[in-house]
């Protein structure tokens, strides 16, 4: 048993008994973890505001023989306020730490699924709501596109997983690994443009992520889901609502 700091994410809020809360948290140290904060809901509680999903935080955990951690003590690094001005954005906000919570194992610290998730939600923060699902925003499809980077799990967009072909990709397979040419087909059909919009948000910058049409980022959330799905045996549940 230990006490130890971190600095961590909050990716979900469950209410458990009268007054306690179940966090979900990613930190810096231990990866994606859960914890009890107890008495977060008691109206004196000066851990309530800070353990909401979003807020950037430095924590106090305890690790003891359970699977909770508990919170000792936490402090605001980055509150991420504009979420919660916003209904867009805290929607978007909800799939995009929903993605993070359902593709990582507790306790396996990525470096580089933290960083990329602190920057997303200071992004999303801060963005103009967008004229399509907030599920679908640029920065969530950003953000998707990039762990699977992180996670080893980038598909091959450039030719033909098959056969190596450039010419036209028609199809796409998660399981082979990539996208498919029309001779070699198999798969799920998929449009040059999702392809090519696929390409740009793994190149550039979140920051810089275009607005996508609706079709194509309805198509490209199946296409990155359909990657989770199998090889990480997760199901988006934002995306399976629609």
């Amino acid at each position: 048993m230990a006490t130890y700091e971190t600095d961590a994410i909050v990716l979900r809020t469950i209410r458990y008994s009268e007054a306690d809360n179940i966090i979900a948290l990613l930190t810096k140290q231990r990866g994606r973890v859960s914890a009890i904060a107890k008495g977060a809901r008691k109206a004196k509680s000066r851990l309530g505001g800070r353990l909401q999903p979003g807020v950037h935080v430095r924590l106090t955990l305890h690790e003891g023989r359970g699977d909770l951690h508990a919170v000792r003590g936490a402090s605001l690094i980055e509150p991420n306020a504009g979420l919660w001005a916003d209904s867009y954005r805290l929607l978007a906000a909800g799939a995009l730490l929903e993605t993070t919570l359902r593709a990582l194992p507790e306790d396996d610290p990525y470096d580089d699924v933290y960083n990329l998730t602190i920057r997303a939600v200071s992004l999303l923060a801060q963005a103009t709501p967008a004229s399509t699902a907030p599920r679908l925003d640029p920065l969530v499809l950003s953000y998707r596109a990039k762990l699977l980077v992180a996670v080893g799990l980038v598909p091959q967009l450039g030719s033909c997983v098959s056969c190596g072909s450039r010419g036209a990709l028609t199809a796409f397979s998660a399981h082979q690994g990539g996208t498919l040419c029309e001779d070699c087909g198999g798969g799920q059909a998929v449009s040059g443009a999702a392809v090519d919009v696929f390409r740009q948000l793994l190149a550039r910058p979140m920051a810089d992520a275009a607005p996508v049409a609706p079709g194509i980022a309805e198509e490209l959330e199946n296409l990155i889901g359909s990657v989770l799905r199998e090889h990480l045996g997760v199901e988006l549940r934002s995306a399976a609502q629609h």
